[in-house]
């Protein structure tokens, strides 16, 4: 395999470059697994050897020179952020490209950046797709297409309080969760009450799903199998606390709206 030599300064950007990158499939969602295979075969492009070390709120990179024998660490810590597969997605061809083209390491940082400063989709396109797609949750479940409908609505409605008081207002997650799940289920509730629908329950149950942190739960089961224990267990005591969230806010619905399941 052609390895690209560097100047010293080319050196310490690649050190900086690579933790960047790593860091940002963390943020993004990626499993721990692809972010080493990511990291080591573009470091390998440039003629160092790379050693990660991921942790639940940062990452450290130990770059071994070939030519000059040094090791270097370099560590970055990482912000909450939404999982984004398409950003995971082009960094991981961009290392590729590393490997495959010889790409220059001035060209490799300028696709990263542009890669990165990539707007996400709209706030309203989001809002929109995930309610349509907890209300084919709801039909998958044998709701009607009034429960459907009925969760249409009720998703937007949760997703965006729980946007705007995480994002806007600045209230802790947890909490904009409980609330988004309430306000959700509160207003799936109307099934039942005025009988506008013949699956009321299906209504109620699916109302929620869009809050199922299912992202999380398989990335800590990919981080168990590959051995990542300290990641696997943060992840999936994040997802637990999420999931414990959104039932509280729905145990809250039915307290307010008296509904005895059992």
């Amino acid at each position: 395999m052609t390895t690209i030599r560097h100047t010293t300064t080319d050196r310490h950007e690649l050190e900086t470059f690579l933790c960047d990158y790593a860091a940002t499939l963390l943020e993004c969602g990626a499993t721990t697994v692809r972010i080493e295979k990511n990291v080591l075969r573009m470091a390998e492009a440039y003629g160092s050897e790379t050693e990660v070390n991921i942790y639940p709120r940062h990452v450290e990179v130990v770059v071994k020179g070939k030519a000059a024998g040094s090791i270097i660490v370099r560590s970055k810590a990482t912000c909450l952020c939404a999982v984004n597969y398409h950003t995971v997605k082009s960094l991981s061809k961009l290392s590729l490209h590393c490997r495959e083209r010889h790409l220059p390491l001035g060209t490799a940082i300028m696709l990263y950046r542009k890669v990165t400063g990539t707007p996400r989709i709209p706030f309203p396109a989001v809002t929109a797709l995930t309610s349509l797609a907890n209300a084919s949750f709801c039909r998958l479940f044998g709701g009607d297409g009034m429960a459907m409908l009925i969760v249409l609505v009720a998703t937007a409605c949760g997703f965006y309080v729980k946007d705007a008081l995480h994002r806007k207002w600045h209230i802790d997650p947890r909490l904009s969760i409980i609330a988004a799940s309430c306000i959700s289920a509160v207003m799936s509730c109307s099934a039942r009450v005025f009988s506008w629908s013949g699956t009321p329950d299906t209504a109620l149950a699916t109302s929620v799903l869009y809050l199922v942190p299912g992202i999380h739960y398989m990335n800590a089961v990919s981080d168990l199998i590959n051995g990542h224990h300290i990641c696997a267990m943060s992840r999936f005591i994040t997802a637990s606390t999420t999931t414990i969230c959104l039932s509280a806010g729905l145990y809250l619905c039915l307290l307010i709206m008296n509904i005895n399941i059992m």
